[in-house]
């Protein structure tokens, strides 16, 4: 069967938490895309967690109502700008530049 690639933008803590538990489990991230296409396709909507299932999976920064506000309390607003979306790298560079002129 030919193959294609999927590609989403995730938060870089719900990426790491959920790679330990795949490996715990003995599975991949290719395998998880493929399940939830297979649910997907099965049921005609997204799957979702039972609240008794959250409740008992509360980890680091999800006591106080959950990773959304954890995500939320810990990410800080960029203002790209309209020219920064065309050339991110560039706003690195200058980013990068001023760092590194204030240590001279």
């Amino acid at each position: 069967m030919e193959s294609s690639l999927v590609s989403a933008r995730i938060p870089v803590a719900k990426k790491e938490a959920g790679a330990g538990l795949l490996r715990s489990l003995g599975s991949t991230p290719s395998e998880l895309v493929n399940r939830a296409y297979d649910y997907l396709i099965a049921c005609g909507e997204l799957p979702s967690v039972p609240a008794a299932s959250r409740k008992g999976r509360q980890g680091a920064g999800e006591a106080d109502g959950g990773l959304e506000a954890f995500l939320a309390a810990s990410t800080l607003e960029v203002d790209w700008g309209a020219d920064a979306a065309a050339d991110y790298k560039e706003l690195l560079r200058r980013g990068r530049r001023a760092d590194y002129e204030s240590l001279a």
